[in-house]
């Protein structure tokens, strides 16, 4: 069993150079040996301050004797022939979500991982996220009585969205992407919710309306609005939005429970319980850096896999799922 697992980050953008990058350079037993990115002005700053080498041919990379492992953060549509291309060469695969386009592709993604004896895990990383473990340690420890029903709300700066995917990026070409930015970013969440209340989504119902934001660009300002049942019973309602200002983003969990309490999750630092006093219990979840949503905490989880053989606490078979679900709000785009 080798001591350290070497790691490459390959893409070097918005989560690959601000989250896996500095993660896979502290975490116990990694060697992150080098990134890699098409665009040298883009990855050398970065590998320079991280003091690790830079590679322009992903193809050269896969061919390095030292490494173990890859971590995906390009763009979805590179997903599928990155993946299979170091699977095939026996290297360890984590890949953002969703794993590839569409759900066949994760499949055969999958049986060539179990053939070649090696991990294809992907980066669902809200399971690991603090506020949310919190949340779902209260929910155990009873705080609510039994969970009933949800609701989320996820609001993304449309700004933001438009300076990540601008009109005419790959995120607005479904046959690249698989859907519409709804589809790809709501498949945390949905992951999310089946870890932390332990049931299926059995049925889902989505509406959608995308309506053209002219002051950027005219992408699609999207809201989409689904209603969902689990296999235990729990009920929920989902929203996830694009058409608002910096200062109204938000990202809120509230866990309904059949002694009448309440939970509120706001953003990744505030928990509130709602119960028979006046005002709310409010808890302060102090985290900071690449652990906020989870990336760090999952990052270590998939070293330790590879180092001591275990089996991952999330695996293809979980993005498949949570993607199935997304799945249905690509039904509604016309």
């Amino acid at each position: 069993m080798p001591e350290k697992v070497g790691v490459a980050v390959v893409g070097v953008g918005f989560v690959g150079g601000a989250a896996h990058v500095p993660s896979f350079k502290k975490i116990e037993g990694s060697n992150l040996i080098a990134l890699c990115a098409r665009t040298e002005t883009r990855v050398k700053p970065l590998a320079e301050k991280y003091e690790v080498k830079y590679v322009l041919d992903y193809d050269k990379l896969l061919d390095d004797p030292k490494l173990d492992a890859v971590v995906l953060s390009v763009p979805t549509p590179l997903h599928f022939d990155s993946a299979m291309k170091a699977l095939r060469k026996g290297k360890h695969v984590l890949c953002e979500m969703p794993i590839a386009p569409r759900i066949e592709q994760v499949r055969e993604l999958q049986r060539v991982a179990d053939k070649a004896g090696v991990i294809l895990m992907p980066v669902l990383n809200f399971r690991f996220a603090p506020i949310y473990l919190k949340i779902k340690e209260m929910i155990k420890a009873g705080a609510i009585g039994k969970p009933i029903a949800i609701h989320f709300r996820e609001f993304i700066p449309t700004k933001g969205l438009a300076e990540q995917w601008p009109v005419g990026s790959w995120a607005w070409d479904i046959e690249k992407s698989g859907g519409y930015p709804d589809f790809t970013l709501s498949v945390w969440s949905l992951d999310m919710f089946r870890w932390m209340f332990e049931s299926e989504i059995r049925d889902v119902e989505w509406m959608v309306n995308y309506p053209p934001i002219a002051m950027y660009g005219g992408i699609f300002g999207y809201n989409t609005m689904g209603v969902i049942k689990f296999a235990n019973g729990i009920v929920g309602s989902l929203h996830y939005g694009a058409s608002a200002t910096p200062s109204a983003a938000i990202s809120r969990l509230e866990v309904y429970g059949d002694n009448t309490n309440v939970l509120h999750a706001i953003n990744v630092d505030k928990i509130l319980l709602y119960g028979d006093q006046e005002k709310p219990q409010e808890f302060t979840v102090e985290v900071k850096g690449t652990k906020v949503w989870g990336h760090r905490q999952l990052d270590e989880h998939f070293i330790d896999c590879i180092l001591n053989k275990k089996k991952p606490q999330v695996t293809a078979e979980d993005g498949i799922k949570a993607q199935e679900i997304a799945q249905k709000i690509v039904e509604h785009i016309k």
